[in-house]
């Protein structure tokens, strides 16, 4: 997980991913999740990139903000809603609750914008 202050900052970001799956290659690494700081509400942004398996950026993420929040909890936030998949022009909000002992809820809504042919199987 990596912090950026504000929203702006997170939105300005143009990652090298040819570069990003080499240096998590190198280290071990599935991906990295880049958030930008949580208002007093809890409402922040994020990305997050695994190329290493395939995903330059990831739509929306749960796994990695359901860490995120467990991460906030310890800190006194314990509702989050995390806005992603802007960057790919896909918005997306997946909202999350950690108690005191860690265990996380997700939540989240979706909007289908488009519906592809059914395929069927011979």
């Amino acid at each position: 997980m990596i912090p950026v202050p504000t929203r702006a900052a997170l939105a300005a970001l143009r990652p090298d991913f040819d570069r990003l799956k080499a240096i998590r290659d190198l280290l071990g690494l599935l991906g990295a999740y880049v958030h930008s700081q949580p208002s007093p509400e809890g409402m922040l942004a994020a990305r997050m990139s695994a190329p290493s398996i395939g995903v330059p950026e990831d739509l929306a993420s749960a796994d990695s903000t359901a860490c995120l929040a467990a991460h906030l909890a310890g800190r006194g936030i314990h509702r989050i809603a995390v806005g992603t998949g802007d960057a790919l022009g896909s918005p997306a909000t997946i909202v999350a609750a950690a108690g005191a002992d860690l265990r996380v809820r997700l939540g989240g809504t979706a909007r289908i914008v488009t519906r592809q042919p059914a395929h069927r199987l011979s």
